[in-house]
């Protein structure tokens, strides 16, 4: 028979189970109301408000309310509300998307999980998401959350929300923007449009298909637009030859060379943008750009080619991408071995031993060095990086630009692999 304490422990379990209340009241579609708010950052983060209620009905507006911790200073200093049409708009989705959306906050226990989530870090956007069911209502506030424990849950559903709502379309210029506007009775032909379709280009997530639907809808491409920030001006057609060259749209650049653009906007003018900005980082845009007769070896201004600029292009920081596009800048007559304006090649400073077995397989030359005499063993201090140079032929003697000797930065920083090497190596000369 049962022990006394262990009748109370299963006790104590069943009256737990059967009182346990799921704290999600019931839900009806005209009792719901979701919505989103995006705040202000230090910078050009969307500054905008979402909301949907059960009956499908989005309404999205920009900077319309004022947000939590930092977003009204952040306000004051950011150069625009980061979203590429302003203002308010409305849509409508099916009922059946919201409730699936419900469905996703039920399945979060969003009622049950704290206020907010606030990390101790500073200039980031505020995220406030609210859902109301009938006079229940919960709003968690997330600001920089998963730095203080906030589940992953509550990311998944800001995300949710926004795709539901479609707002990428109003914030970045993604799919769905051209029929929005098309609904909306849009005058395509007015000069915000052109200035739209310059802002699309100059902004991520902004699909080709969104910019070029501006311009075959009236966007004037011989006709001066406005760049989203500042008071500059530029005729479109260039400007947006220029744009699709250094981020690598690809559909956008073939769209405009096509209609003559390209050569309008004047050879050095691409040619240097592309040396700038490895075309994006897109090989697609890379072959796009020679198959058009421009060169994908000119200098920039500082001396430096695509293939140089490769290793420390901000935008190429995706490792697959980098690779496809150093394959398609050497297929389309690269020389790795072009100096710079401070005699540095293609291998100097590269940090990626996939790229630099590559420049070398491809006729980088290891023994060529820069003005001061370094090798390219002086241009990194990854022992990995190191010892590829070393075993390519590169010189060891030299300085970093600290005035350290190898074997001093080999006792500040360690290298065992470059360090072993050197010692079963003892006549190396290079």
């Amino acid at each position: 028979m049962p022990s006394l304490i262990a009748r109370l422990g299963l006790l104590a379990i069943l009256l737990s189970s059967s009182s346990h209340v799921d704290p999600f009241p019931a839900v009806t579609d005209e009792d719901v109301t979701i919505t989103l708010q995006r705040t202000a950052c230090f910078g050009s983060c969307p500054d905008y408000t979402v909301t949907i209620d059960g009956e499908g009905n989005v309404r999205f507006t920009t900077r319309n309310a004022k947000g939590p911790g930092a977003a009204d200073v952040h306000r004051a200093f950011s150069p625009d509300d980061g979203v590429l049409i302003s203002g308010v708009h409305t849509d409508s989705v099916d009922k059946q998307v919201v409730r699936d959306l419900v469905a996703q906050f039920h399945a979060a226990d969003f009622f049950a999980l704290k206020d907010e989530y606030v990390a101790p870090i500073t200039d980031n956007p505020s995220y406030v998401l609210t859902l109301r069911i009938g006079t229940h209502s919960k709003t968690i506030v997330d600001y920089v959350g998963v730095k203080a424990g906030m589940p992953a849950s509550v990311t998944a559903l800001e995300d949710a929300v926004d795709r539901a709502a479609g707002t990428a379309r109003w914030v970045n210029g993604a799919d769905g923007l051209i029929a929005y506007l098309e609904r909306s009775a849009y005058d395509f032909t007015s000069p915000k449009a052109r200035d739209i379709a310059l802002a699309a280009a100059l902004k991520e997530g902004a699909t080709d298909k969104t910019i070029i639907g501006l311009l075959e809808r009236g966007a004037a491409l011989d006709r001066l637009a406005n760049f989203p920030i500042g008071d500059h001006k530029g005729t479109l057609g260039k400007e947006l030859t220029i744009a699709a060259t250094g981020g690598g749209r690809t559909t956008l650049f073939t769209w405009l060379a096509e209609r003559g653009w390209a050569e309008r906007t004047g050879r050095r003018a691409l040619e240097t943008e592309f040396a700038q900005t490895v075309g994006g980082c897109s090989a697609s845009l890379v072959q796009a750009f020679a198959n058009r007769g421009f060169s994908v070896d000119m200098p920039s201004d500082e001396g430096e080619t695509a293939l140089g600029a490769l290793a420390n292009a901000y935008n190429c920081m995706n490792v697959d991408a980098r690779i496809a596009a150093a394959k398609a800048l050497l297929d389309a007559g690269a020389d790795p071995n072009h100096r710079n304006h401070d005699g540095e090649t293609a291998i100097f400073g590269v940090e990626d031993l996939q790229l630099l077995d590559l420049l070398y397989a491809r006729g980088a030359r290891a023994d060529l060095t820069d003005k001061e005499g370094n090798s390219a063993v002086f241009s990194s201090w990854n022992d990995t990086i190191v010892l590829r140079h070393l075993r390519a032929g590169a010189s060891k003697y030299g300085h970093y630009y600290d005035g350290k000797t190898l074997e001093e930065q080999m006792k500040k920083r360690p290298m065992p692999l470059t360090k072993e090497w050197l010692k079963d190596h003892p006549d190396f000369r290079a």
